[in-house]
């Protein structure tokens, strides 16, 4: 699960709404309306990826943003949505099914498209699959934009996902959505998570997006509207009245309990907003819906391993470098006394006595540096202990969290299994290596056949053989 913040940002073919929250996710910490420059987006695509690379980097500078994992909203227009019924089979067969059905209604072939799915619905014999596609080429001009900016995406949505989430999606009730902002009218149609149709409109016309409603509302109709939310700042009472008419259902307001922003900048920005409140995993999880291009998942996993080994060897170096020092001025500060011994004592019994006494001072110093110099010897890096469970883990496993005892020579890791044969051939591999030894994993790691969330633990036998025990 990606747990760290980051920053929202949601494309119009004009303008980007930028915003993020504190870590706590109930607090506005950062939020922007920025005009783009002429000519970088048109038709919902990126035309100039320097140039929006660029703007992207002044908005970063101009309102002193630290944060560089950035999760991007694809404008609506340039992404295919299809809400499908598969069969119930195995979850590792599911990927293969979803895509070969959703091929029939992509425009292109699915090579020239990244595609995710998440399961919304489980029924008897059948699952409900919301399917989301873009071109490859829209999605990458977007990504490569951020990361010539600097910026690393971990996110990638559509606007009518942050609305279904704004409007409740765990409510069952059949809802239609009406959102106004900027020139750009969203509609959908959905239930308890479920897209059933949606709908881009960029219009001035309120009969043209009033007989839009009354269509989807005709189309849909084993979906009974009850509840109509009202999302954006251009939305207005009329408009309120018009679609309570059509539908029959409660007009509401999407509202957020989040400090930071007013209830009229709250509506301006409620994509980017609550795009931020939900639960981001990588795109292979199949109840979760993220268009993440797979090669940058495994290129971001790849450099935050690196600064994790290269914290910890810093942190190692630093303690060894430390202990040095200190050891170095104890001894230049018994050299200094031992000096001044000699020039207060002129007697020899009394030189005599101060020598034996800066002896032992000396000897002391001399055991501490054998010891100093004893642990820099026998130090382990942790990239070698990272790098072995890195190689032994098969692809259906992931690794969420490392605990790492070098004094014990103790390796503890948290992670998920597809399924239960993935986390044992994880276990085989391990148990292959002569370095590795108990390996222990609770028993209820092994409770359900896919999706198991497991603990494992082993000893490192190199550190165990080479660092004595810590008396206490």
């Amino acid at each position: 699960m990606i747990s760290k913040t980051f920053v929202s940002l949601y494309f119009f073919s004009d303008r980007l709404l930028l915003l993020q929250l504190d870590a706590s996710k109930k607090k506005v910490k950062k939020y922007s309306s920025v005009d783009l420059p002429e000519g970088v987006l048109r038709k919902n695509k990126v035309y100039d990826k320097e140039l929006l690379a660029t703007t992207l980097r002044s908005v970063w500078s101009k309102l002193k943003i630290k944060e560089k994992s950035v999760g991007l909203v694809i404008p609506e227009l340039s992404t295919f949505t299809k809400l499908l019924t598969i069969p119930k089979i195995n979850l590792s067969e599911m990927d293969e099914a979803v895509r070969w059905q959703a091929q029939e209604f992509l425009p292109t072939n699915l090579t020239e498209m990244t595609m995710d799915w998440k399961i919304v619905s489980r029924k008897d014999r059948e699952y409900e699959v919301l399917v989301v596609a873009l071109e490859k080429k829209i999605l990458s001009d977007y990504v490569e934009s951020a990361e010539l900016a600097g910026l690393y995406p971990i996110a990638v949505e559509i606007p009518s996902l942050c609305l279904v989430r704004a409007a409740d999606e765990k409510d069952e009730v059949g809802k239609l959505i009406f959102y106004k902002n900027f020139g750009e009218i969203v509609i959908i149609l959905t239930q308890g998570g479920k897209i059933f149709g949606s709908s881009v409109l960029e219009t001035k016309d309120s009969a043209s997006y009033l007989n839009t409603v009354k269509r989807m509302a005709s189309h849909y109709k084993d979906v009974k509207v009850e509840k109509i939310y009202l999302g954006g700042a251009e939305i207005s009472e009329n408009l309120a009245n018009e679609l309570g008419k059509i539908t029959g259902g409660e007009v509401k307001l999407i509202k957020s309990r989040i400090s930071g922003i007013n209830e009229k900048q709250m509506q301006e920005f409620i994509i980017p907003l609550n795009m931020q409140f939900n639960q981001w995993t990588e795109p292979s999880d199949p109840f979760s819906l993220n268009l993440l291009p797979p090669n940058l998942v495994d290129k971001y996993k790849s450099a935050k391993l690196r600064l994790q080994i290269w914290s910890l060897t810093l942190t190692i170096t630093l303690f060894v470098w430390i202990s040095f020092l200190v050891t170095l001025g104890a001894y230049l500060f018994m050299n200094q006394q031992i000096s001044e011994a000699k020039i207060k004592n002129g007697s020899t019994s009394s030189f005599a006595d101060q020598r034996q006494k800066a002896i032992s001072d000396v000897k002391y110093i001399n055991g501490v540096t054998d010891k100093v110099t004893k642990i820099k010897k026998s130090t382990f890096y942790p990239q070698n202990m990272l790098q072995l469970v890195n190689s032994a883990k098969p692809p259906g496993v992931t690794i969420i969290k490392y605990k790492l005892d070098l004094d014990r020579g103790q390796i503890d890791v948290e992670g998920s299994a597809i399924n239960r044969q993935e986390l044992i051939t994880f276990k085989d591999n391990l148990e292959a290596n002569s370095d590795i030894s108990s390996i222990q994993i609770p028993v209820t790691s092994f409770e359900t056949e896919t999706n198991l969330q497991f603990r494992l633990g082993f000893e490192y036998k190199p550190i165990k053989a080479t660092v004595p025990a810590v008396k206490r």
